[in-house]
């Protein structure tokens, strides 16, 4: 717990702390996202598991309405596809040639793409050949667009 949560009088439960940087994967961003839903879902003084774990489904209510929505209509039709192909294995980076495959075409034809999407800052690479999510939890929001 922070000096700031005691100043407020406001004490969190390990297991809520724990829910929350996992559901977070530590994004500071998310944390901030989650921890205003958790602020408002509780009603005691103590942060419990159940407050954070309501607080966590609003939050990413609202992420995926709002910072993932943002990102992925950001995309056009044909990075939307090659998110789609990326989304395949979760967040982790994957190589720019098995995207490709599963696309059915040569890496060289998604040069641009790739390009545009790193200019973009939505995906980035972590190292030669591979394309990651610059954000954790986009592969999820993806698998739940329709096609």
């Amino acid at each position: 717990m922070s000096s700031g949560s005691r100043k407020e009088g406001v004490e969190w439960d390990e297991a809520a702390v724990e829910l929350i940087v996992t559901a977070s994967a530590g994004y500071p961003y998310f944390l901030r996202q989650f921890g205003q839903d958790i602020w408002n879902a509780a009603s005691g003084p103590t942060i419990t598991y159940d407050d954070a774990r309501v607080g966590a489904a609003n939050g990413r209510a609202a992420l995926d309405s709002g910072f993932f929505r943002a990102r992925w209509d950001r995309a056009t039709k044909a990075e939307q596809n090659y998110f789609r192909a990326m989304a395949a294995d979760g967040d982790k980076g994957r190589s720019s040639g098995e995207i490709a495959a599963r696309l059915g075409r040569g890496p060289a034809n998604f040069g641009p793409i790739r390009a545009n999407l790193i200019a973009k800052g939505l995906v980035y690479a972590p190292g030669h050949g591979v394309i990651a999510f610059t954000v954790p939890g986009m592969a999820a929001f993806i698998k739940c667009q329709p096609n």
